[in-house]
């Protein structure tokens, strides 16, 4: 066999196969409940409404074919009745419900025209036969449509080669035309429904994506920040260890050599920390100058926050306790990003800050009125963000909160304001 006709063969092979998978009678999806939160009741709305059309179509086709076409009364029942099941087949098995309408459409035709003419399909079951076009182009895949059709126009000639005899109307053309129409504007639907389907999704893994992403810029933030606290520890291991041997007055050759070991092993592992801020550290950024604050400096962050146009007063109890430096210096971003957070989102208001030092660590609680002002590029005035301020908002305070072990609540006042409140543990211990 020529290669040509090889290819040709394998190509109308796949195409079989392809039909066979569009147009069998367990292809199609079910159709699905309604999700509207607001009205779970109507969930099953669809389901019902068809089920009413598919006895009042059942109803109708009985009375038509009766009176109409003078069949007889227990057949025209059980035909009407029949032409109409496949409208609640087509909810669960569409393809089924479609080969099953088309079948009995055929049949019914066949009888109407058993008298030598007549339409091509009676009315009642051309309307149940569009209904059922209509759900089925909601269900199955757009080329399945045209097979659809084409096997309609297959189904129309078969009619007229079994009862033969004059055609009135609906013709062939106006079947062809109707069906067809129908199948054009249900795949147009199915389309458009399909687009915003993917439109939502694409649109889910963006904010996914931006979420993953402004977490890991903030954890890279506060690792960088807490390499200060880590390099000072590392410092001062390393000077212990070099000055450790001079205290004692001819210290043994074997605890010389270990506080050598020890020097070494903490300068080395400063060598790697900063190698590892370098990595952190964006493309062309510099170390941050200074030491890193604490909760000593609470009085310049509320002098700067009050140079900014931000009442605020401050509260503080309990006797004040050095604190580990990690749990220090992410009490004063804590502090310092919900400050910045109700300067953004509720300008004008009031805002008290309150600082509590307790036996296991310290409790902070940032709290504004409701906003005197509408905040400017923002939808409303009691919106926190999660990505995109400087720290990410709520997501760098909680990263800070988690990270030691802690715990930070977020949300709405009894007055509408807002009110952030952490818990940061003060044990020797704390996860860094």
């Amino acid at each position: 066999m020529a290669p040509v006709t090889r290819r040709a063969v394998r190509t109308a092979a796949a195409g079989l196969r392809a039909l066979r998978a569009d147009l069998a009678p367990s292809a199609g999806a079910p159709v699905p409940p309604l999700r509207l939160p607001r009205w779970p009741w109507v969930a099953w709305l669809p389901q019902v409404l068809l089920g009413l059309a598919a006895v009042v179509l059942a109803g109708a086709g009985w009375h038509v074919l009766y009176t109409d076409f003078a069949v007889p009364n227990r057949l025209a029942a059980a035909l009407g009745i029949a032409a109409a099941l496949p409208v609640a087949v087509c909810l669960q098995v569409p393809m089924l419900g479609w080969w099953t309408s088309l079948g009995l459409t055929v049949v019914t035709a066949a009888v109407v025209r058993s008298d030598g003419g007549g339409p091509l399909w009676p009315d009642p079951t051309l309307y149940v036969y569009l209904v059922v076009l209509g759900l089925v182009g909601l269900r199955v895949r757009l080329r399945a449509l045209v097979e659809i059709w084409l096997l309609t126009l297959l189904a129309s000639g078969l009619v007229l080669r079994i009862a033969p005899g004059p055609v009135t109307s609906p013709d062939l053309v106006e079947v062809g035309i109707l069906t067809g129409a129908v199948l054009v504007a249900a795949g147009s639907v199915r389309t458009t429904l399909d687009a915003r389907h993917r439109l939502a999704v694409q649109t889910h893994v963006s904010e996914a994506e931006r979420s993953h992403r402004a977490l890991l810029e903030e954890r890279t933030r506060i690792a960088r920040e807490l390499h200060d606290v880590v390099a000072h520890h590392m410092s001062v291991i390393a000077i212990q260890a070099e000055a450790a041997p001079y205290r004692v007055p001819d210290p043994p050759e074997e605890l010389a050599s270990s506080f050598r070991v020890i020097r070494a092993n903490a300068l080395n592992a400063l060598t790697e920390l900063r190698r590892v801020l370098g990595l952190l550290r964006p493309d062309g950024g510099a170390d941050d100058a200074g030491p890193q604050p604490g909760l000593d400096r609470l009085d310049d962050l509320l002098a700067n926050s009050r140079a900014a146009g931000l009442a605020v007063t401050a509260a503080l109890s309990g006797p004040p306790r050095p604190l580990p430096p990690g749990v220090d210096l992410s009490a004063y971003r804590i502090l310092q990003e919900a400050l910045s957070n109700a300067m953004r989102h509720a300008p004008g208001a009031q805002v008290r800050v309150e600082v509590r030092y307790r036996d296991d660590g310290v409790a902070l609680r940032v709290v504004n009125g409701p906003a005197r002002a509408v905040p400017e590029g923002l939808p409303s005035a009691d919106r926190r963000s999660e990505a995109g301020a400087p720290g990410h908002g709520l997501l760098g305070m909680r990263e800070r909160a988690t990270m030691l072990g802690g715990q930070l609540t977020s949300g709405p006042a009894p007055d509408g304001g807002y009110a952030v409140s952490a818990v940061l543990p003060g044990r020797g211990d704390e996860r860094q």
